[in-house]
């Protein structure tokens, strides 16, 4: 980050420079100050280092994230962001970007599924970010023992010998946070157990000839993604995950139909809410095996669930794909204050369309009378 910093006010940028604290804030002042080769005029009253031609970083403690008002950038750098309040962030910190078109590095240690994770979720989907999740050193735990992994930006060095002590000295979730860089799951998080029901793929539908299949799919367009889920409920693995956006309904439907035509699909639930319907009707007219599903406030629930129970008891072998792994880990349940009923949804600026797609299979599998022989 030192390096972006002054690279930045080399070139006359305005750089914002946030930590947690006044003592995280000092170590990067001091980094820069080593980097810089004096060059730069380093105020400590002001907490500034001013570069020839005009350039600035500007340091500030995000105890409070105010101190930070009051600035334009070019780009900030928040530093352990998993420490910081989020209104550092979307109040203070991501407006002073707007008249410059400005960028950001948001860069720390994991802390659990708070904002820092969001932002490391959203950037997924994004044009504009991109993402790294760097261990401190390549490993990973298998059978409860630590092996080596090499990861292409870990630290070089740092000796394994030293990680290996840190593992049979440390709780495995701080050592997983800490060390592999893992956001790890909150107490309220509802599906568990992710990596346990994740597999590669590879079938084809010769390896699933005669066997009765489903799809579960979840309808989207512009901003949001379809997504269609294809699972053998005989096997009892999901087939096929296809997520898109920006597609006109007319394609969609012949990307769905393609997709039903290739595994030899039997039955198709797809949610029947606002445009669900009169694609479902048109589908059906197209001699597709559709029913609809009404996503309600008592009906999406247990839907949920149901696919949370299998997820815990490891009832279904999930394809390994990225995005949707993601929306699994940051699914939210909230309690409703006047109802005490339960909402589920993904966390405001991300998606739960493949988690939808998932569920409506996961209950085509479960609950529809055709499938019983």
């Amino acid at each position: 980050m030192v390096s972006i910093g002054v690279e930045a006010a080399v070139h006359q940028k305005a750089v914002l420079w946030g930590a947690p604290t006044f003592d995280q804030v000092r170590i990067g002042w001091n980094e820069t100050r080593h980097a810089a080769g004096g060059v730069a005029d380093f105020k400590t009253s002001t907490m500034t280092a001013t570069f020839p031609g005009g350039g600035i970083i500007v340091y500030r403690s995000l105890d409070d994230p105010d101190n930070a008002r009051g600035h334009t950038a070019d780009g900030v750098i928040i530093d352990e962001a998993g420490d910081v309040a989020e209104r550092a962030w979307y109040e203070v910190m991501r407006p002073m970007l707007i008249d410059t078109d400005g960028w950001a590095w948001i860069v720390g240690t994991p802390k659990g599924r708070n904002w820092f994770w969001r932002e490391y979720a959203a950037a997924l989907d994004r044009d504009d970010a991109a993402r790294w999740q760097i261990p401190t050193l390549g490993c990973r735990i298998e059978d409860g023992r630590l092996v080596r992994d090499p990861h292409p930006l870990e630290n070089p060095d740092i000796p394994w010998r030293e990680i290996e002590h840190i593992f049979s000295t440390t709780p495995i979730d701080v050592f997983r946070q800490e060390i592999m860089a893992e956001f790890l799951e909150n107490q309220g998080a509802v599906f568990r157990n992710i990596s346990a029901n994740l597999y590669a793929g590879g079938e084809t539908p010769e390896d699933h000839a005669e066997h009765r299949i489903v799809m579960g799919v979840d309808w989207g367009k512009q901003r949001d993604f379809t997504a269609l889920s294809v699972v053998c409920a005989d096997c009892r693995k999901e087939l096929a995950l296809d997520r898109f956006n920006q597609i006109d309904y007319t394609v969609q439907r012949g990307r769905l139909r393609a997709l039903a035509e290739r595994w030899h699909v039997g039955h198709i639930v797809a949610e029947s809410n606002a445009m669900g319907t009169p694609i479902i009707e048109q589908l059906v007219r197209d001699s597709l095996p559709v029913q609809g599903f009404e996503t309600t406030a008592s009906t999406k629930p247990p839907l949920i669930e149901s696919l949370a129970l299998a997820f815990e008891r490891e009832e279904v072998e999930w394809l390994e794909h990225p995005a949707a792994t993601m929306e699994l880990e940051a699914y939210e349940r909230k309690v409703s204050g006047t109802t005490g009923r339960s909402q589920y949804s993904a966390p405001e600026g991300l998606h739960d369309d493949t988690v939808m797609a998932r569920a409506l299979a996961n209950h085509a599998i479960n609950q529809y009378a055709w499938w019983i022989d």
